[in-house]
């Protein structure tokens, strides 16, 4: 079997992450799988590092529709049983050659795609209708949580059209990870060891909801002022969130750490970090937290989106609604108050997720899905 996955290749967040990973495990199984994409960086060049096909078809502006022609004659030349989409831009490129590809045609469902433009009034009023017209015209769809299947039936998606696959890590692969010294050292802090320190990794747009974070992190400045708070990602709110830090005076223990990029860094975050968070106003099935899990991290986050379907409330993790930074403070103050508490919730998240959520289980499921289109669509 062959299998093309389109997707923009700008990707940095949970989506790169599990489409690499996806790839990768495909491959272990004897699957041909390779990336199409139409813009070189990070994406690409982590797949190469990982030896997954990459074939770059450049789009130079988002309105340049003759990639498309390239794309169409590319896939019908390659041999292959199935393309996957994955995000906006491929679906809007699926959108315009559908009917002219030879084989059938699938996308994943990532994120709330009402939602992923949240904060940008012009991008969200052009690209926002055109995505969700794009994902109507797909006669199969994965979805990474129940949540996004039942939210895409209630908007009048048919059910018999939708797979639920959750994200999947791998927990048996050796862990490298920077220490916490070089960690802080990287980010132009020293590493203190009588301090607790608190973090959220997530993109600085509207949908993460670092403002949710940063608001925690004022209530408990006082509270705890053996605590540092962690934010590490960039994005069109990084200016916000800098005026917030400034104006409340909070920039001494809460640092806006920017993009941090390499495996064995990231790491060293997960290993380092005594709280985990993610506050967004909507989720899929981020691997920021199960990324802590590997490391029997102690998580907060919201409520919202697939986070429920991965962390059971009050054992592995604690959930707060979206958009409460009281209610987000709190649960933070409860695990940073309680060390017992903490570890042990860190340890049930990792004994949890091994057990639900590995990248094997993610990859067969895929693979039954991929025989079932191709089986019905000839």
């Amino acid at each position: 079997m062959k299998v093309i996955h389109l997707i923009s290749g700008g990707d940095t967040g949970g989506a790169k992450t599990h489409v690499l990973t996806l790839l990768d495990n495909l491959r272990k199984m004897n699957i041909d799988a390779e990336l199409l994409c139409i813009m070189e960086g990070i994406f690409t060049r982590e797949a190469r590092e990982l030896g997954i096909p990459v074939t770059v078809i450049p789009q130079v502006r988002r309105w340049d529709i003759g990639v498309i022609r390239k794309i169409l004659a590319y896939i019908n030349q390659s041999g292959c049983d199935l393309v996957h989409c994955h995000g906006a831009r491929a679906n809007y490129i699926a959108m315009f050659i559908m009917g002219k590809v030879k084989v059938p045609m699938i996308t994943t469902l990532h994120s709330d795609y009402k939602l992923d433009f949240k904060g940008n009034v012009r991008k969200q009023m052009i690209y926002t209708p055109i995505n969700a017209f794009a994902l109507r015209r797909f006669k199969h769809i994965l979805t990474v949580t129940k949540a996004f299947k039942n939210m895409l039936v209630s908007r009048g998606f048919d059910s018999s059209r939708l797979h639920v696959i959750y994200n999947g890590i791998d927990f048996n692969k050796p862990l490298k990870a920077v220490s916490p010294q070089e960690f802080m050292s990287h980010a132009g802090l020293d590493y203190d060891d009588s301090k607790k320190y608190v973090g959220i990794a997530a993109r600085m747009y509207a949908v993460k909801g670092v403002d949710v974070f940063l608001g925690a992190a004022k209530l408990l400045y006082d509270k705890h002022p053996d605590t540092v708070f962690l934010v590490l990602g960039d994005g069109d709110m990084m200016p916000q969130c800098r005026d917030f830090v400034e104006k409340n005076a909070i920039g001494d223990r809460v640092r806006l750490l920017g993009q941090i990029q390499g495996e064995e860094l990231m790491n060293g975050y997960y290993a380092m970090v005594d709280v985990n968070t993610l506050t967004s106003y909507s989720e899929s099935f981020p691997y920021a937290l199960l990324e802590g899990a590997r490391y029997a991290v102690a998580t907060v986050a919201t409520a919202v989106g697939g986070i429920p379907e991965m962390i059971r409330d009050g054992v592995t993790g604690y959930l707060a609604p979206g958009g409460d930074s009281a209610a987000i403070a709190q649960k933070i103050g409860m695990l940073l108050d309680d060390d017992q508490m903490r570890i042990k919730m860190g340890k049930e998240f990792y004994e949890d997720a091994r057990n639900r959520f590995s990248v094997e289980s993610m990859a067969r499921t895929h693979v039954d899905i991929y025989n079932h289109i191709i089986d019905k669509e000839k």
